[in-house]
């Protein structure tokens, strides 16, 4: 209980707990079977310019055995525009290989990372698990190292990628006896069983509302079927008929279905067998591999025409041992040449079915496959980034996780090119590459950009590293302003990848500003340590804003999305938004007046889980999980503070109480009876006594509060309509004697008494033998049954009530208005907090979870699965992380270089499928005249027509309310009731305030001020106001905010 900070310092850096802490999200998308492989691999990487360090970088934070490195060339200044590990004073000195192992080490001491010097032979290769080479277009030499590869006892797996300027590549090669052992990554689904069918065709029917998510082919495993026991822990390969019906073969041989059961999903092992490179070049397709991704939805058709471009470059470098010069038309136009005869002799193949072509090379296509040529030589740091997620993640799925690219994968951003003759000319600065496709004034202008970037976790580290090689914000007149109000944790350390062990404890914006500034002595950076919210708008004002050219999203969770979204709409600003969830990714980009904002689309809510269900009849680990965590909240949380609260004033607290939740008996009878044991113990606080309040505890919700519910509903009890009440998702409950023997019994009684003792300021209990010595000789209050009602709707949020609880709370009531309190002495307070190991809250969870889950035989979890769960911890990957931010940068380069609307993509992509979808953003919604509308109860209509989100009424002040209204009814012919600015009300025409008239003659900002009694904000430029009103014949108006200009 000394802070987070202490028990990171202390903790074994190659032990357990570290291990879990370091990569507690990483293992929340893999799991810990694929961890355990994934720490034994060993990868080699040729080539670091772009793609190979970033594949490097990803690979090394996830935790990898061995990662070897080779390149040879020297460092050249460009460079420094893709590897970010390169110094300028590398340059002309060191490999980059050379130059790159000491950072790349630093990002995790317990991964080996090596040079490999000299040429690449079938022997450098031999002890390697996979191995990845990058930007090599030497296709004979590749041919050659593949066929090695995969004709090993163990096949090592062989992945090649690259980028070509805006266009890049991946191939994947796991041999021919590749399993696939979880496709998709996703838990196997559950559902609860309502009848079987004896017939041929077996049917089997879910409860009702219960979808039972399962796929067509997919094998399911059947547990606790009561009647027909002869489907339990076999496995069926399934038929689906409906989303409540599936067909599992034939059931006439087996007895009558008579209750219960599950069905639950089971992840079979899929083999797959890849094709070679060069078998894969000539005939890449059949029945059982799928036709090449189209990511771009508008660009169909595209990666068959780069695929064989690709042909075509390889062919270029057999004759001429090099790519095509830059922005050379000469070598541009060979190029097609040589993609139309490769077309040419895939168009001829006797088997038209096996080969990738494309009908026809038309103009459009040749333009293409020109800008290959042109930009062939550019390495570029978004293009790194997207790839180098894609390939690191590509690298883990040898572990059998996940299903690998079935065998190619292409993608391009040509959309991005100017459309008008740009300066190409370079100057051998960091930047040439850039200044190769879009010319000087296009760097310039990037050099000059006013960033404001929200977050420096995961995703903010990545565009920090990004904005730092591309030059964004490092001319005279750029900035880039992070804010980022957390500071790092070491659960950081597995993905973001700015951050070492010893900034732990330290701000994220600082820490990652300095590393930026490292890569780029010349960005202009300023770290905040600021939420991004309203209590800091004197900060983020209406000038800070206004100074701005666009906005970086970089946070993990709806609610600061949603206020810098409302803030880009309020000021017009381009917004880039992204996230991550475990191998699954999403960007956006919002244009001002042009595309829907971050708020005009919001994902459903999650389903919250019924009280009654929670309470009594929980049926699967998620409920005992939330179950846990109320409980812990409502003890050792909620407890302390409102027993301090008591202490301070008892007869005015439990006056208040009382009054509060008087039409709530059960949770009044808890919260006295948690203040009653709490406050009675903290005068004469003790370890034996908090092990004896844990040990009270247990018998009270894993003893009696089952033994109540049975005695409710005894095991044959029977529903009116004469069905058993204990079935379907009703699982009869079991109650639990404390074994001092068993460690989940021991974990929940150790946990729970050093909360307690941290709460009454005591010293942490450290032997658990005395913990299980002290339990044992005590004698717990008995289970004596209480008359009352129990819910029997599981869906059901009514809480439980007894004939006592009357007498109960007036009893506890006496009782505590007589405990002796002290002013001077309160209790210690607890914030749940999921990160820190030492602090026993996740324990406490975790025990308490697995035994109520007990009680209900349900499956307990692991104290990972808890964690999670409890903590709402999202799972993360850097790879992921990389891919998306890498997505995001094709589109601030669309930006920079005034692209149109239709030109920006957002993106959608799961690595683990894997799948990839780019799409033209939906225009902004328009707001529309209605017939009938269910909130103003009639017709509404649109004032201005069509109006969206980006629209406001631009007034500039001073002017009165009457002036105001005269603007309004002269340019729409409506007249305003209601002024309202947040949850004040300026006007109101229906009021019965005699003052009303008075304001009209006032302005805004007078009203302001004597309503809130406080002066207009002096760093606000805009007062922004909602207005309703009517048009002269009484119908309903809506209207965009009243954006009102301070004079």
């Amino acid at each position: 209980h000394t802070g987070k900070m202490e028990s990171l310092k202390t903790t074994d850096k190659s032990g357990k707990a570290y291990h879990e802490a370091r990569y507690d999200r990483q293992e929340g998308a893999y799991g810990a079977e694929t961890m355990g492989k994934l720490v034994t691999l060993r990868i080699f990487i040729q080539g670091l310019r772009g793609i190979g360090i970033e594949v490097a970088k990803n690979l090394i934070l996830a935790g990898v055995k061995q990662v070897a490195l080779h390149d040879s060339h020297k460092v050249e200044a460009k460079d420094l525009g893709s590897n970010f590990f390169l110094q300028e004073s590398d340059v002309g000195k060191l490999t980059r290989a050379e130059a790159s192992i000491r950072q790349l080490q630093e990002l995790n001491r317990q991964c080996t990372v090596s040079v490999s010097e000299g040429e690449i032979t079938t022997q450098t290769l031999a002890n390697f698990d996979v191995v990845v080479f990058t930007d090599c277009y030497d296709i004979e030499t590749l041919i050659k190292l593949n066929e090695f590869c995969r004709t090993q006892e163990k096949p090592i797996g062989f992945i090649y990628t690259g980028a070509l300027g805006l266009y890049g590549f991946t191939f994947v090669d796991f041999g021919t006896k590749y399993h696939c052992l979880d496709a998709t990554g996703e838990d196997p689904k559950t559902t609860i069983i309502a009848n079987i069918t004896n017939e041929p065709n077996g049917v089997v029917t879910t409860i009702e509302d219960k979808r039972h998510g399962f796929e067509e082919g997919d094998t399911i495993v059947f547990k606790e079927v009561k009647g027909m026991t002869e489907v339990n822990d076999k496995r069926f390969v399934i038929k689906v008929l409906s989303p409540y019906q599936f067909s599992i073969g034939d059931t006439t041989s087996f007895s009558k279905y008579a209750r219960d059961g599950l069905a639950e999903q089971v992840k079979v092992p899929i083999p797959v067998s890849f094709k070679s490179l060069a078998e894969s070049l000539k005939e890449p397709l059949d029945k059982a591999f799928p036709p090449l991704e189209n990511p771009d939805l508008d660009k169909w058709g595209r990666s068959e025409l780069l695929h064989v471009g690709l042909q075509g470059v390889f062919e270029f470098w057999k004759t001429h041992k090099h790519l095509p010069n830059l922005s050379d038309e000469n070598d541009a136009e060979h190029l097609v040449k040589l993609t139309i005869a490769a077309n040419d002799a895939a168009k001829a193949h006797p088997c038209p079915e096996k080969v990738i072509k494309v009908d026809a090379i038309e103009d459009s296509h040749k333009e293409a496959i020109r800008n290959i040529a042109r930009f062939a030589r550019v390495n570029l740091t978004p293009h790194a980034s997207f790839w180098g997620g894609i390939v690191a993640q590509e690298v883990v799925k040898i572990t059998g996780k996940y299903m690998p690219i079935r065998q190619w994968l292409h993608y391009d951003t040509f959309e991005s090119l100017p459309t008008d003759k740009v300066d190409r000319q370079v100057s051998g600065s960091r930047y040439d590459d850039l200044i190769s496709v879009y010319g000087t004034a296009f760097q310039e202008k990037l050099m000059d950009q006013k960033f404001f970037l929200v977050g420096a976790g995961a995703l903010g580290c990545e565009f920090i590293k990004m904005f730092a090689l591309l030059g964004l914000a490092c001319g005279k007149g750029g900035k880039l302003t992070v804010t980022d109000d957390d500071n790092i944790e070491i659960s950081n350390l597995s993905r973001q990848f700015l951050f070492r062990e010893e900034n732990v404890g330290s701000s994220k914006a600082k820490v990652a500003g300095e590393a930026g500034k490292k890569m780029n002595p010349h960005l202009n950076l300023e770290a905040l340590k600021l939420r991004v919210a309203p209590e800091n708008e004197e900060i983020f004002n209406d000038f800070f804003w206004e100074g701005l050219n666009a906005i970086t999203n970089a946070v993990d969770n709806v609610h600061a999305r949603l206020y810098v979204d409302g803030r880009c709409v309020f000021y017009a600003k381009h917004l880039f938004e992204s996230g991550t969830l475990g191998t699954k990714c999403n960007s956006q980009v919002i244009v001002p007046f042009h595309t829907q904002s971050y708020g005009d689309s919001q994902d459903p809510p999650e389903e919250s889980i019924p009280l009654c269900t929670l309470k009594n009849f929980p049926y699967q680990i998620e409920h005992t999980i939330q179950w846990a965590r109320d409980f812990f909240e409502g003890t050792f949380v909620e407890g302390p503070n409102e027993c301090n609260k008591f202490l301070e004033n008892p007869e005015a607290y439990i006056t208040s109480v009382s009054k509060e939740l008087r039409e709530r008996q059960a949770l009044l009878r808890g919260r006295f009876e948690t203040i009653s044991k709490i406050s009675t113990e903290f005068s004469q606080a003790s370890h034996e006594r908090c092990i004896s309040l844990a040990r009270d505890i247990f018998q009270d919700i894993f003893y009696n509060m089952i033994a109540q519910l049975l005695h409710n509903f005894p095991p044959e009890h029977k529903t009116e309509a004469g069905t058993l009440f204990w079935s379907g998702p009703k699982r009869l409950p079991q109650a639990i004697a404390f074994d001092a023997n068993d460690e989940t019994h021991l974990n929940f009684i150790f946990s729970a008494a050093n909360l307690f003792a941290y709460i009454f300021g005591l010293p942490e209990i450290k032997d658990r033998k005395f913990v299980a010595d002290v339990a044992t000789k005590l004698n717990p209050r008995k289970f004596e049954p209480k008359k009352g009602k129990i819910s029997e709707n599981q869906a059901s949020n009514q809480e439980d009530k007894f004939e006592d609880d009357e007498i109960r709370i007036k009893e506890l009531s006496e009782q505590l208005i007589g405990v002796k309190t002290s002013k001077d002495k309160t209790l210690q307070t607890i914030q749940f907090e999921k990160d820190d190991d030492s602090n026993h809250h996740i324990d406490f969870i975790a025990a308490c979870a697995n035994l109520r889950a007990r009680n209900y035989t349900i499956e307990e979890a692991t104290r990972l699965k808890v964690k999670l769960i409890a903590g709402k911890i999202i799972p993360a990957l850097a790879t992921t992380t990389a891919m998306v931010v890498g997505a995001v940068g094709f589109e601030i380069l669309k930006f920079i270089g005034d692209k149109k609307p239709n030109d920006f993509r957002n993106s959608f992509a799961n690595l683990a499928i894997p799948l990839w979808l780019f799409s033209e953003p939906l225009p902004p919604i328009q707001n529309k005249d209605k017939d009938y509308d269910p909130i103003f109860l009639g017709p509404i209509k649109a004032i201005p027509p069509g109006w969206t989100s980006w629209d406001s009424e631009i007034i500039k002040g001073p002017k009165t309310f009457a002036e105001i209204f005269e603007h309004y009814n002269k340019k729409y012919g409506v007249s305003l009731a209601i002024v309202s600015s947040g949850k004040t009300c300026l006007y109101n025409k229906y009021a019965s305030d005699k003052t009303m008239p008075d304001r009209l003659q006032q302005t805004p900002l007078d009203i302001f001020k004597k309503l809130t009694g406080k002066a207009f904000p002096s760093h606000k430029k805009f007062f922004e106001m909602e207005v309703s009103g009517e048009t002269s014949d009484g119908i309903d108006c809506v209207f965009p905010s009243l954006k009102y200009v301070v004079s």
